[in-house]
């Protein structure tokens, strides 16, 4: 499903009304590879966080009529992850290390095999930039720049502050600006 624009709220109201299995699953689909990025940041199991939000989108369907009473789905969503990760890890203390996924590429031109290992390189030192943050701030910068959260809907997901939320932003960039100073000013160095 390539869709640029879903009516999550729509989607909502079928769901919650209608129980229309449909709209669950492009609801199912559409959260999917942000939330469960989002849990396997915090519990370091690709599997673990599968089950996690899983388990949150079958609550989702059990709500019914009462999920036309969530105001912003995404927030609640990112918070019931953020929550039941936590339970995860102080049920199982058991936390394993996985990498940081790589950023997808869809670039519509074809690039020479230069200029391919050059933009693999660049994503891969972007990826290592991003995985020496520290982990709130690397929560904060995946939701924002991966999953497009604003910074409000950040602060309410990790219960902080906008002012915090902007702190750890300004803090990953420049972190992430001086890892990669190299490619970004490479006369400079």
């Amino acid at each position: 499903m390539s869709e640029c624009f879903i009516d999550i709220i729509q989607l909502q109201r079928n769901v919650a009304t209608a129980r229309d299995i449909e709209s669950y699953g492009k609801l199912f689909r559409h959260f999917h590879r942000p939330l469960t990025r989002f849990a396997a940041a915090i519990v370091k199991s690709n599997e673990s966080a599968e089950e996690i939000y899983s388990d949150i989108m079958l609550k989702i369907w059990e709500l019914g009529p009462a999920l036309n009473n969530i105001e912003n789905l995404q927030v609640y969503l990112f918070i019931s992850v953020k929550h039941a990760s936590l339970n995860y890890i102080a049920k199982y203390y058991k936390v394993n290390t996985i990498d940081i996924e790589s950023i997808d590429l869809n670039l519509p031109y074809e690039m020479d095999p230069e200029q391919t290992f050059l933009q693999a390189e660049l994503q891969r030192k972007i990826a290592l930039a991003v995985k020496a943050l520290p982990n709130k701030c690397q929560l904060v910068y995946k939701l924002i720049k991966e999953d497009g959260c604003s910074y409000r809907e950040v602060a309410e997901i990790l219960h902080i502050s906008i002012n915090t939320v902007e702190g750890h932003m300004t803090t990953a960039l420049k972190k992430i600006s001086q890892a990669l100073r190299f490619y970004l000013h490479p006369h400079n160095n």
